[in-house]
């Protein structure tokens, strides 16, 4: 490592014990230097307005603003910082969560000096890090959610109205768009879409999209 580019690095976890132990470890890396320190995710926003590092290491909950929420309003302003999840919980809503909001890594706690140093290496590289365990479980959520998204997508129907909606939903346009385009009122369409959620069973945009592509597919393909 000798001769590398010096890479700044925030470490944010509410356990100062930790803290000071990951400051140790880290700092004994010559071309690693921590240029600051925080307890929780706003304390962490606060930080930033001082110094912004090339590395944020981001315990995952803490009190006030966690280590998800501060991921994404981090990355809100400051796009450009990677920002690697360190922590104990390997539950998959954690994983999903933190990953969809922008985080470039979700490891363990329990990983190895050498091996944290080589993932902030490599996550500045560009490559998404996950640790063995994490990597099992998101890899088995994935796989879950496939099926289930296929078991819905045989159990759904549409009226042609909806099938209409569900294509421009599809396609990208918001309500309004939607609705000049069906010569519909907002309201009506808000009505529609509102079905076509809740036959889905979510109110999440991403996750209706996906599972409407899945149905469309599968419906002009018979």
């Amino acid at each position: 490592m000798d001769g590398a580019a010096e890479i700044s690095v925030m470490l944010v976890d509410d356990q100062k014990i930790l803290l000071e132990g990951l400051e140790t470890l880290i700092s004994l890396r010559s071309n690693i230097k921590i240029v600051g320190t925080a307890q929780s995710g706003e304390e962490a926003l606060e930080r930033l307005r001082e110094v912004v590092p090339d590395v944020i290491l981001m315990d995952i909950r803490m009190p006030g603003m966690g280590g998800v929420k501060a991921t994404e309003a981090i990355l809100e302003r400051y796009p450009h910082v990677i920002i690697l999840i360190l922590t104990t919980f390997d539950d998959d809503a954690y994983i999903i969560e933190a990953l969809s909001n922008g985080a470039s890594g979700y490891l363990l706690k329990d990983i190895d000096g050498e091996k944290l140093v080589q993932a902030i290496h490599e996550a500045l590289s560009g490559n998404l890090l996950l640790t063995g365990k994490v990597a099992n479980k998101l890899a088995l959520n994935i796989r879950k959610q496939n099926k289930r998204l296929g078991q819905l997508g045989e159990e759904l129907e549409f009226s042609t109205r909806e099938l209409d909606l569900a294509r421009l939903l599809v396609r990208g346009h918001n309500a309004k768009e939607m609705a000049e385009k069906l010569f519909l009122t907002q309201g009506t369409v808000k009505n529609y879409l509102s079905d076509i959620y809740a036959k889905i069973g979510t109110n999440d945009r991403a996750k209706a999209v996906l599972i409407l592509e899945r149905y469309l597919s599968a419906s002009d393909g018979k």
